[in-house]
């Protein structure tokens, strides 16, 4: 008999689908009322911040004519005048289905307001939001490159035009210009060089300076390992001290 069971729930599990979670994911999941509306939420925030946020909106009835959504602080002044909602446009292949995305441009506790309206009036909702870097993103090469180009362009047209303004800038038309006016030429595109050139330099400095503040505000998980111990203690040890997890309960300590 032992054996028979031992089989049933073999092929049981063999039988089971896999089942996949979102532990640790960035993105926001809620479900809930707007108004007389249920609605299913899906929000994937950017990477990087500013960034655009994906928004998914689900429908539980198919009364829905029009949904609408807009990001706010998720407290104080900035919780309380919203600017002109976008729309949701619908999907063609399912009417109960509405994506969209938003702009986010700062960090901080933010909220993703949704504003419904349908055969039984207007309905709304708000979803708190996490936004925060997440990572760094690189500058693609090829787009580099031509940047690259694009600025030894505009630094050899703004050294050409101060040395023209400074050769010919007096002269009557179809008059060349005499020596004098060719060497002060000649110096005015070198000092221009040099300004042009530490005017890129500054901004290459500040870049950076920026770009190392924004990468120490990325979101790291704090470090955490994990033992097991004698008595079935699953023990966590992060920055705070360790976590001790006894089966049917939980208690903190350092």
């Amino acid at each position: 008999m032992r054996t028979h069971n031992g089989l049933r729930v073999l092929v049981l599990l063999c039988l089971a689908p896999p089942a996949y979670t979102h532990v640790g994911s960035p993105d926001v999941f809620f479900e809930g009322d707007a108004g007389l509306y249920r609605l299913f939420v899906t929000v994937r925030p950017p990477q990087v911040i500013p960034g655009v946020a994906e928004i998914e909106i689900r429908s539980q009835s198919s009364d829905v004519r029009e949904v609408r959504i807009v990001p706010l602080r998720l407290s104080g002044p900035g919780s309380q005048y919203a600017p002109t909602p976008d729309l949701v446009p619908r999907s063609e292949k399912d009417p109960q289905f509405f994506t969209g995305s938003l702009w986010l441009m700062e960090g901080g506790s933010l909220q993703v307001r949704i504003l419904v309206e349908g055969n039984r009036g207007k309905g709304e909702v708000s979803v708190p939001v996490p936004s925060t870097a997440q990572a760094v993103l690189p500058m693609q090469k090829g787009l580099g490159a031509v940047l690259f180009v694009l600025m030894i362009l505009l630094v050899a047209g703004l050294v050409g035009i101060a040395g023209a303004a400074a050769r010919e800038g007096e002269l009557e038309p179809g008059v060349s210009p005499v020596p004098v006016q060719v060497r002060r030429a000649r110096r005015v595109m070198a000092a221009a060089a040099v300004l042009v050139i530490s005017v890129i330099y500054v901004g290459r400095r500040w870049w950076s300076l920026d770009a190392r503040d924004y990468a120490a505000s990325v979101y790291k998980a704090p470090p955490v390992s994990a033992s097991l111990q004698p008595g079935g203690r699953l023990v966590l040890r992060g920055q705070g001290g360790p976590v001790v997890i006894v089966p049917g309960r939980s208690v903190t300590g350092r």
